[in-house]
Protein backbone atom coordinates (compact mmCIF):
# COMPACT_ATOMS: atom_id res chain seq x y z
CA UNK A 1 0.00 0.00 0.00
CA UNK A 2 1.16 3.48 -0.55
CA UNK A 3 1.35 5.65 2.24
CA UNK A 4 -1.31 8.46 2.25
CA UNK A 5 0.00 12.18 1.98
CA UNK A 6 -1.33 13.51 5.42
CA UNK A 7 0.33 10.16 6.93
CA UNK A 8 0.75 10.90 10.94
CA UNK A 9 3.41 13.11 12.08
CA UNK A 10 6.49 10.82 13.52
CA UNK A 11 6.64 13.93 16.46
CA UNK A 12 4.05 14.92 19.00
CA UNK A 13 3.08 18.36 18.86
CA UNK A 14 1.30 19.84 22.16
CA UNK A 15 -1.13 20.83 19.99
CA UNK A 16 -1.64 16.71 18.33
CA UNK A 17 -1.92 15.68 21.94
CA UNK A 18 -4.60 18.31 23.09
CA UNK A 19 -6.63 16.74 20.66
CA UNK A 20 -6.53 14.04 22.32
CA UNK A 21 -8.30 14.91 25.36
CA UNK A 22 -11.48 12.81 26.14
CA UNK A 23 -9.74 9.70 25.50
CA UNK A 24 -10.42 7.56 28.22
CA UNK A 25 -7.24 4.64 28.30
CA UNK A 26 -6.75 1.76 30.29
CA UNK A 27 -3.20 1.36 31.58
CA UNK A 28 -1.26 -0.49 34.41
CA UNK A 29 -0.56 -4.31 35.18
CA UNK A 30 -3.25 -6.74 33.63
CA UNK A 31 -3.62 -10.88 34.07
CA UNK A 32 -5.91 -11.07 31.81
CA UNK A 33 -7.04 -9.43 28.17
CA UNK A 34 -8.86 -6.05 28.85
CA UNK A 35 -12.15 -5.35 27.52
CA UNK A 36 -12.22 -3.77 23.71
CA UNK A 37 -12.31 0.47 23.74
CA UNK A 38 -10.62 2.79 22.24
CA UNK A 39 -6.98 3.66 22.04
CA UNK A 40 -5.98 -0.25 22.88
CA UNK A 41 -2.55 -1.06 23.20
CA UNK A 42 -1.28 -3.57 24.85
CA UNK A 43 1.58 -5.30 25.75
CA UNK A 44 1.13 -9.17 26.17
CA UNK A 45 4.51 -11.21 27.40
CA UNK A 46 3.00 -15.09 27.00
CA UNK A 47 4.01 -18.16 28.51
CA UNK A 48 3.53 -20.72 26.04
CA UNK A 49 1.13 -21.17 22.75
CA UNK A 50 -2.03 -21.74 24.89
CA UNK A 51 -1.33 -18.70 26.69
CA UNK A 52 -0.92 -16.47 23.57
CA UNK A 53 -3.64 -18.79 21.79
CA UNK A 54 -6.09 -17.34 24.73
CA UNK A 55 -5.23 -13.99 24.36
CA UNK A 56 -5.32 -13.82 20.50
CA UNK A 57 -8.82 -15.17 20.46
CA UNK A 58 -9.85 -12.62 23.62
CA UNK A 59 -8.61 -9.72 21.46
CA UNK A 60 -9.41 -10.51 17.93
CA UNK A 61 -13.15 -11.54 19.28
CA UNK A 62 -13.67 -8.43 21.08
CA UNK A 63 -12.64 -6.53 17.80
CA UNK A 64 -15.15 -8.35 15.77
CA UNK A 65 -17.84 -7.68 17.96
CA UNK A 66 -16.79 -4.14 18.00
CA UNK A 67 -17.29 -4.36 14.26
CA UNK A 68 -13.68 -3.50 13.84
CA UNK A 69 -11.38 -5.48 10.92
CA UNK A 70 -8.50 -7.74 13.17
CA UNK A 71 -5.42 -7.96 10.93
CA UNK A 72 -2.85 -10.89 12.72
CA UNK A 73 0.77 -10.15 11.78
CA UNK A 74 3.30 -12.82 12.23
CA UNK A 75 3.59 -16.71 11.58
CA UNK A 76 2.87 -17.61 15.26
CA UNK A 77 -0.64 -15.60 15.58
CA UNK A 78 -1.60 -17.18 12.19
CA UNK A 79 -0.90 -20.37 14.02
CA UNK A 80 -2.98 -19.59 16.63
CA UNK A 81 -6.04 -19.24 14.33
CA UNK A 82 -6.08 -22.78 13.83
CA UNK A 83 -5.16 -23.72 17.64
CA UNK A 84 -7.59 -21.49 19.30
CA UNK A 85 -9.36 -23.42 21.51
CA UNK A 86 -12.74 -22.92 21.08
CA UNK A 87 -12.65 -22.06 17.85
CA UNK A 88 -13.28 -18.59 16.78
CA UNK A 89 -17.04 -18.38 15.52
CA UNK A 90 -17.50 -18.24 11.56
CA UNK A 91 -13.92 -17.37 11.04
CA UNK A 92 -13.55 -19.18 7.88
CA UNK A 93 -16.43 -16.77 6.65
CA UNK A 94 -14.64 -13.42 8.51
CA UNK A 95 -11.52 -14.23 6.53
CA UNK A 96 -13.79 -15.03 3.14
CA UNK A 97 -14.91 -11.17 3.51
CA UNK A 98 -11.87 -9.87 5.31
CA UNK A 99 -13.10 -9.13 8.53
CA UNK A 100 -9.63 -10.90 9.48
CA UNK A 101 -6.84 -10.27 8.13
CA UNK A 102 -2.75 -12.55 8.09
CA UNK A 103 0.24 -11.30 6.85
CA UNK A 104 3.38 -13.56 7.94
CA UNK A 105 6.44 -10.83 9.36
CA UNK A 106 7.80 -10.81 5.54
CA UNK A 107 4.45 -10.19 4.04
CA UNK A 108 4.33 -7.04 6.33
CA UNK A 109 8.23 -6.11 6.08
CA UNK A 110 7.58 -5.86 2.14
CA UNK A 111 4.10 -4.20 2.66
CA UNK A 112 5.37 -1.73 4.34
CA UNK A 113 8.71 -1.14 2.99
CA UNK A 114 11.89 -0.49 5.34
CA UNK A 115 11.62 -1.30 9.32
CA UNK A 116 11.95 2.11 10.38
CA UNK A 117 8.94 3.81 12.62
CA UNK A 118 8.29 6.18 10.15
CA UNK A 119 7.18 3.48 7.32
CA UNK A 120 5.30 1.25 9.47
CA UNK A 121 3.33 4.28 11.01
CA UNK A 122 2.25 5.31 7.74
CA UNK A 123 1.31 1.62 6.47
CA UNK A 124 -0.63 1.33 9.58
CA UNK A 125 -2.46 4.56 8.87
CA UNK A 126 -3.63 3.57 5.17
CA UNK A 127 -4.48 0.00 6.34
CA UNK A 128 -6.40 1.85 9.35
CA UNK A 129 -8.48 4.26 6.60
CA UNK A 130 -8.73 1.30 4.43
CA UNK A 131 -10.32 -0.36 7.07
CA UNK A 132 -12.52 2.50 7.89
CA UNK A 133 -13.41 3.02 4.11
CA UNK A 134 -14.67 -0.25 3.98
CA UNK A 135 -17.40 0.04 7.22
CA UNK A 136 -15.25 -1.33 9.55
CA UNK A 137 -15.32 0.96 12.92
CA UNK A 138 -10.96 0.40 12.86
CA UNK A 139 -8.26 -1.83 12.86
CA UNK A 140 -7.20 -3.88 15.43
CA UNK A 141 -3.73 -5.29 15.40
CA UNK A 142 -2.32 -8.76 16.76
CA UNK A 143 1.40 -9.14 16.05
CA UNK A 144 3.98 -11.31 17.15
CA UNK A 145 7.37 -9.32 17.14
CA UNK A 146 9.98 -10.91 19.55
CA UNK A 147 12.18 -11.48 16.94
CA UNK A 148 12.94 -7.61 16.37
CA UNK A 149 13.17 -7.90 20.44
CA UNK A 150 15.65 -9.92 20.30
CA UNK A 151 18.32 -7.60 18.20
CA UNK A 152 19.90 -4.23 20.59
CA UNK A 153 19.69 -2.74 17.04
CA UNK A 154 16.84 -3.34 15.95
CA UNK A 155 14.78 -2.91 18.99
CA UNK A 156 15.98 0.72 19.33
CA UNK A 157 13.61 1.55 16.61
CA UNK A 158 11.48 -1.11 17.86
CA UNK A 159 10.73 0.63 21.48
CA UNK A 160 10.32 4.31 19.17
CA UNK A 161 7.69 2.48 16.78
CA UNK A 162 5.49 1.39 19.71
CA UNK A 163 5.61 5.17 20.62
CA UNK A 164 4.28 6.26 17.74
CA UNK A 165 1.89 3.26 17.96
CA UNK A 166 0.55 4.58 21.04
CA UNK A 167 0.52 8.03 19.65
CA UNK A 168 -1.72 7.21 16.81
CA UNK A 169 -4.08 5.00 18.97
CA UNK A 170 -4.83 7.56 20.87
CA UNK A 171 -5.75 9.91 18.26
CA UNK A 172 -8.97 8.23 18.07
CA UNK A 173 -7.87 7.19 14.27
CA UNK A 174 -9.42 3.74 14.61
CA UNK A 175 -6.57 1.79 15.64
CA UNK A 176 -6.06 -0.72 18.52
CA UNK A 177 -3.18 -3.05 19.04
CA UNK A 178 -1.97 -6.04 20.83
CA UNK A 179 2.06 -6.44 20.76
CA UNK A 180 3.00 -10.40 21.62
CA UNK A 181 6.26 -11.15 23.02
CA UNK A 182 7.82 -14.36 24.14
CA UNK A 183 8.81 -14.87 28.12
CA UNK A 184 11.99 -16.01 27.55
CA UNK A 185 13.68 -12.81 25.87
CA UNK A 186 16.30 -11.19 27.84
CA UNK A 187 14.89 -9.02 30.65
CA UNK A 188 16.07 -5.87 28.81
CA UNK A 189 14.53 -6.51 25.83
CA UNK A 190 11.61 -7.22 27.54
CA UNK A 191 12.03 -4.30 29.54
CA UNK A 192 12.57 -1.92 26.68
CA UNK A 193 9.48 -2.82 25.44
CA UNK A 194 7.02 -2.82 28.38
CA UNK A 195 7.99 0.18 29.08
CA UNK A 196 6.23 2.02 26.31
CA UNK A 197 3.24 0.08 26.81
CA UNK A 198 -0.16 1.34 28.82
CA UNK A 199 -0.86 -2.11 29.36
CA UNK A 200 1.29 -4.62 30.31
CA UNK A 201 0.69 -8.46 31.45
CA UNK A 202 3.70 -10.10 32.29
CA UNK A 203 4.00 -13.12 35.02
CA UNK A 204 7.38 -11.07 36.16
CA UNK A 205 8.18 -7.79 36.69
CA UNK A 206 10.19 -6.48 33.24
CA UNK A 207 9.88 -2.65 33.91
CA UNK A 208 9.12 -0.63 36.74
CA UNK A 209 7.47 2.37 35.05
CA UNK A 210 5.45 2.88 32.35
CA UNK A 211 5.54 5.46 29.75
CA UNK A 212 2.60 6.49 26.96
CA UNK A 213 0.46 8.83 26.07
CA UNK A 214 -2.85 9.44 28.32
CA UNK A 215 -5.54 12.05 27.28
CA UNK A 216 -3.96 15.50 26.15
CA UNK A 217 -0.28 14.45 27.86
CA UNK A 218 2.15 12.12 28.50
CA UNK A 219 2.34 9.95 31.39
CA UNK A 220 4.77 8.49 33.74
CA UNK A 221 3.64 5.70 36.49
CA UNK A 222 4.69 2.94 38.35
CA UNK A 223 8.42 3.53 39.73
CA UNK A 224 11.25 5.35 38.32
CA UNK A 225 14.52 4.88 40.62
CA UNK A 226 18.08 4.59 39.76
CA UNK A 227 18.36 1.20 38.49
CA UNK A 228 16.05 1.98 35.52
CA UNK A 229 17.74 5.10 34.95
CA UNK A 230 19.26 4.21 31.36
CA UNK A 231 15.94 2.81 29.87
CA UNK A 232 14.13 5.69 31.25
CA UNK A 233 16.49 8.08 29.57
CA UNK A 234 16.10 6.20 26.20
CA UNK A 235 12.56 6.29 26.06
CA UNK A 236 12.44 9.89 26.96
CA UNK A 237 14.78 10.60 24.02
CA UNK A 238 13.13 8.22 21.44
CA UNK A 239 9.25 10.26 21.88
CA UNK A 240 9.10 12.82 19.32
CA UNK A 241 7.57 15.78 21.46
CA UNK A 242 7.38 19.13 19.63
CA UNK A 243 5.64 22.32 20.97
CA UNK A 244 5.59 21.63 24.08
CA UNK A 245 5.26 18.82 26.67
CA UNK A 246 2.96 17.97 29.46
CA UNK A 247 4.02 15.03 31.28
CA UNK A 248 1.34 13.67 34.20
CA UNK A 249 3.66 11.88 37.16
CA UNK A 250 0.50 11.48 39.45
CA UNK A 251 0.74 7.67 38.31
CA UNK A 252 4.44 7.31 39.99
CA UNK A 253 4.23 5.06 43.05
CA UNK A 254 8.07 5.84 43.71
CA UNK A 255 10.81 8.07 41.72
CA UNK A 256 14.38 8.77 43.58
CA UNK A 257 17.49 11.40 42.79
CA UNK A 258 18.47 9.27 40.16
CA UNK A 259 15.47 9.10 37.99
CA UNK A 260 14.65 13.09 39.02
CA UNK A 261 18.10 13.46 37.38
CA UNK A 262 17.03 11.86 33.89
CA UNK A 263 13.98 13.44 34.00
CA UNK A 264 15.68 17.15 34.37
CA UNK A 265 18.46 16.18 32.16
CA UNK A 266 15.38 15.52 29.26
CA UNK A 267 13.86 18.64 30.36
CA UNK A 268 17.22 20.46 29.53
CA UNK A 269 17.26 18.68 26.06
CA UNK A 270 13.76 19.86 25.33
CA UNK A 271 14.92 23.53 26.45
CA UNK A 272 17.25 23.28 24.16
CA UNK A 273 15.25 22.80 21.66
CA UNK A 274 12.97 25.53 22.41
CA UNK A 275 10.32 23.37 24.24
CA UNK A 276 8.60 23.73 27.35
CA UNK A 277 8.32 21.26 29.67
CA UNK A 278 5.28 21.16 32.54
CA UNK A 279 5.17 18.60 35.42
CA UNK A 280 1.72 18.24 37.06
CA UNK A 281 0.54 15.77 39.66
CA UNK A 282 4.02 16.04 41.48
CA UNK A 283 4.02 15.31 45.17
CA UNK A 284 5.14 18.14 47.30
CA UNK A 285 8.01 15.93 47.91
CA UNK A 286 9.13 15.17 44.29
CA UNK A 287 8.69 19.31 44.21
CA UNK A 288 11.36 19.37 47.17
CA UNK A 289 13.55 17.29 46.11
CA UNK A 290 13.74 19.33 42.75
CA UNK A 291 14.67 22.48 44.56
CA UNK A 292 16.64 20.88 46.78
CA UNK A 293 18.73 19.11 44.01
CA UNK A 294 19.08 22.76 42.14
CA UNK A 295 17.15 20.03 39.24
CA UNK A 296 15.71 23.83 38.66
CA UNK A 297 19.15 25.05 37.54
CA UNK A 298 19.26 21.97 35.02
CA UNK A 299 15.72 22.26 33.41
CA UNK A 300 13.27 25.60 34.32
CA UNK A 301 10.29 23.13 34.52
CA UNK A 302 6.96 24.20 35.95
CA UNK A 303 5.13 22.25 38.42
CA UNK A 304 1.26 22.06 38.13
CA UNK A 305 -1.80 20.62 39.44
CA UNK A 306 -3.38 18.00 37.38
CA UNK A 307 -6.47 19.24 35.54
CA UNK A 308 -9.38 17.57 37.09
Amino acid sequence: MTPVRDSPSATLSHRSVAAYRGVVRTHGLVDHVPGAGPADHLCWIYENDADLDAAARRFLTDGLERGERVLCVGERVIESLRTMSPPVPDLAAALERGAVETMTLDQAYAAAGPTRPEPQLAYYDTATRRALSDGYRGLRVIAEVSGLAMDPVQRADLVQWEQLTDQYAVRGAGFAAMCAYRSDLTGEALGDVAAVHPVVRSRAEVSSFRFFVDGDRLALAGSADTFCSERLARVLAACGVTGGAVLDVAGLEFIDVGACRVLARWGADLQARSIPLAIIGATALLQRMWRVLALDRIAPVTFAESAT
